[in-house]
């Protein structure tokens, strides 16, 4: 779309406030009956209303059946639920982390598949995942990238489980940093040794970033024998990415993969002008930018400008016209389809 000029109206219709992130691992629960509802609060309210990103750190169940689901649900500024759900009589352990982030460059979604493929939109092709539910009678569990095509990631699950549920987050390679790690053991590892403790490992790799906010989760698992033991924990960032996996008890853990989310917040990417509209040449904030700050300015243009993303001042509208056709740009966009200023 061509437009000539452009005209910048106040409004009091929509508000949002700068990038802002919040992580947390929340304490194991067990659960004894069919659900449990756990409220989390927020340390300080978001202005908007942010994603929830969540992972499983831990899980522990025995028996030849098992079953579980792990829901977000009346998410707001100030927290939201999770809402753990077992679907087998015997006791559940799990252990969850969430990642709540208002930031116009990640998009998380949460897709249920009783299939043994699930074809899942992911942006830039940039994407880190985790199980939050299952359902099935087999001690193996995963889902593994088969291919990248056209912005969908073609995913493959295990053939024995009869149900599997992601949550998926996306988004600029500015912004997200992930990272699959396999793990496959032999007989003679401390996961397949007689142990009535707990038998962890220590891993870690080079990430050459500031200050990245991390959150990992489990994404496959295979056992030996029936009881389903398996934890990532201590994980941290010193210079490197650094964290433990492991398993107890001899539950004999034959295989595993857990992927890591390094996020890097941008505290002044929203509000770096308040008083300007920016448009910036590609999706996710990217590439040449411009400002209109007054009425007039996109008149002034020297050569055309094609934008793919924009932000918008808090209360402000912003009104492309050209001729009779008039297109009303609000608040963030992250990647529309190209519009040509000339």
């Amino acid at each position: 779309m061509n437009f000539r000029f452009l005209i910048l109206l106040i409004t009091i219709a929509f508000g949002y406030d700068r990038v802002k992130a919040e992580q947390q691992i929340e304490k194991s629960v067990t659960l004894e009956n069919d659900k449990l509802i756990q409220d989390i609060t927020f340390s300080e309210p978001f202005l908007e209303t942010p994603v929830i990103y969540i992972t499983l750190t831990k899980l522990s169940m025995e028996g030849q059946k098992y079953g579980f689901e792990i829901d977000v649900a009346e998410v707001n500024q100030k927290g939201f639920k999770i809402i753990y759900k077992k679907y087998i009589e015997n006791p559940i352990t799990l252990q969850i982390q969430w990642l709540a982030i208002f930031d116009p460059r990640v998009e998380v979604a949460y897709y249920t598949s009783f299939k043994q493929q699930l074809i899942v939109p992911v942006y830039e092709d940039n994407f880190a995942y985790s199980i939050i539910g299952v359902q099935g009678s087999s001690n193996q569990v995963g889902i593994q990238v088969e291919k990248i095509d056209n912005g969908n990631a073609y995913l493959q699950v295990t053939n024995s489980v009869k149900m599997i549920k992601l949550c998926i987050i996306s988004g600029s390679k500015h912004a997200l940093y992930p990272k699959f790690i396999p793990f496959s053991v032999s007989n003679n590892h401390p996961w397949m040794k007689e142990q009535k403790g707990k038998a962890f490992i220590s891993f870690s790799y080079d990430l050459n970033v500031d200050n990245p906010i991390l959150i990992g989760g489990i994404t496959e698992f295979l056992f030996k024998n029936s009881s389903i033991k398996i934890q990532l924990q201590n994980l941290k960032y010193d210079d490197k990415v650094l964290a433990e996996i492991g398993t107890w008890n001899d539950a004999q853990l034959i295989q595993a993969q857990v992927s890591i989310l390094a996020y890097i917040i941008d505290e002044d990417l929203i509000l770096s002008d308040k008083n300007c509209v920016e448009l910036f040449e590609q999706c996710y904030f990217q590439g040449q930018t411009i400002k209109i700050c007054k009425e007039g300015d996109g008149q002034n243009l020297a050569t055309e400008f094609k934008f793919k993303s924009f932000i918008v001042p808090r209360f402000k509208q912003f009104e492309l016209v050209l001729n009779k056709d008039v297109q009303q740009l609000m608040g963030i966009e992250s990647c529309i389809d190209e519009i040509i200023l000339k």
